[in-house]
């Protein structure tokens, strides 16, 4: 019998080698498999299984087009058509919506392809804006009201050589954002009163104006190249840009004036919002069933064991099973990962296994609904990031000296942004 220091270096090889062989598998069957070489469930099989019941979307909706999105969420087959379904007099009446800009360096809380994105990001903050800013968590909040219009008439979207706002909305703004002003009890009425938002730093109350910016909802298009159709209830492209009037400056975070903002985030209408949940359900279902069977194999009181060690062979197999049950949950992941970033985030209920999903509750909150141009239907604005556009500090000189200086500003993610919806009663 192996004295027990042979043993624990047997294994250490034994482990190492099938992680090994483990790792070149995957590398490649990331590329032969697709998305239909492996099980995913469909709505129907989860309504089956009782986790997403059809029963939770029978109630009466307030909004016409809230309930065909119900409707949706109970059909396997493709949305219906919401033109039928009014909730505006016309699809160009103006909405007012509350904002709130979320200055900051949010922290990294995992390692992966998002991460690293996020690292590089605040390596070029720091340097474009310095070493300081941000730091020790520094955060700042603006919140303030506006009226989004179909309105651009007033806006020159034909210059030579356009702006770095007209060159975030690809040239073809579709609607402008106009901020209100807020109410004050000042004696005096001149322009210095006016302010759309305020926030404290330690001088005190700080007043803050912000000129009116433009804005554009981009279709859907594939995720190439895995897809090379549009995902149904894929989300929408919403972009805008606004403009800091005075500077802003709090703790490590600070603005100069006339800054530019630039804004973007998913949005979703009533019927393309159910049906991007009908789509990210089986993703998300199929995620969590391979890492819970794969928690189950590994648990030491109850999972596999052949993993125990009693008998070489045996062991061998458990060990070739739970690679193949560690390989399929990484590709489940992966494919999940691909899409998420275009599917509804459900943020609230829990949809793991064993937990029901009350996507009713999101399609019958109305502070996520709102008013939108461009359609009748209501629509819904998801968490997005807060860019701004920031000159280099060191201007890179033209080769030639005929040639003009064309050193544009650079493109920085500052923080983060959320609308919500504010109807008239």
């Amino acid at each position: 019998m192996l004295n027990s220091s042979a043993c624990c270096c047997w294994w250490r090889t034994f482990v190492v080698t099938v992680v090994t062989i483990t790792l070149q598998q995957e590398l490649v069957s990331s590329h032969k498999l697709s998305v239909t070489s492996t099980f995913i469930p469909s709505f129907d099989f989860l309504r089956h299984q009782g986790r997403y019941s059809s029963s939770s979307f029978s109630k009466n909706r307030k909004h016409g087009d809230r309930k065909a999105a119900a409707r949706v969420l109970n059909s396997s087959s493709s949305p219906i058509s919401s033109s039928s379904q009014l909730t505006s007099p016309s699809p160009w009446s103006p909405g007012k919506w509350k904002l709130t800009l979320d200055f900051g360096i949010d922290e990294l809380k995992q390692q992966d392809s998002s991460s690293l994105e996020q690292n590089e990001n605040i390596i070029q903050l720091h340097k474009l804006l310095g070493e300081n800013w941000g730091a020790e968590g520094g955060r700042l909040v603006l919140p303030f009201e506006v009226i989004i219009s179909s309105e651009t008439s007033g806006t020159d979207k034909n210059q030579a050589n356009p702006s770095v706002e007209m060159t975030w909305l690809g040239g073809k703004p579709t609607g402008s954002i106009e901020c209100i002003p807020r109410e004050t009890n000042d004696d005096e009425s001149n322009d210095e009163q006016i302010h759309h938002s305020t926030y404290i730093n330690n001088k005190g109350e700080q007043r803050v104006q912000i000129s009116p910016g433009l804005w554009r909802n981009e279709p859907p298009t594939p995720i190439l190249p895995s897809y090379t159709k549009i995902l149904s209830g894929q989300a929408s492209s919403l972009r805008m840009y606004l403009k800091l009037v005075n500077s802003i400056e709090r703790n490590t975070i600070s603005f100069p004036k006339d800054q530019v903002l630039l804004l973007k985030s998913n949005t979703f209408r009533a019927t393309q919002y159910a049906s991007g949940i009908q789509t990210l359900f089986p993703y998300q279902y199929a995620k969590e069933q391979t890492q819970q069977v794969l928690e189950e194999q590994l648990n030491h009181d109850t999972g596999d064991r052949r993993l125990d060690g009693n008998d070489l062979l045996e062991t061998m197999s458990g060990y070739k099973d739970i690679a193949a049950l560690v390989m399929e949950r990484d590709e489940r992941r992966r494919r999940w990962k691909e899409v998420e970033g275009v599917l509804p985030k459900i943020s609230g209920p829990s949809i793991k296994i064993g937990r029901t999903a009350t996507a009713e509750q999101l399609l019958n909150d109305d502070k996520r609904w709102g008013i939108w141009p461009g359609d009748t239907e209501l629509m819904t604005v998801e968490r997005g990031v807060v860019l701004a556009a920031v000159s280099p500090k060191e201007k890179k000189q033209s080769l030639f000296p005929w040639m003009k200086d064309t050193n544009s500003e650079e493109i920085i993610v500052v923080g983060k942004w959320s609308a919500a919806p504010l109807l008239d009663e």
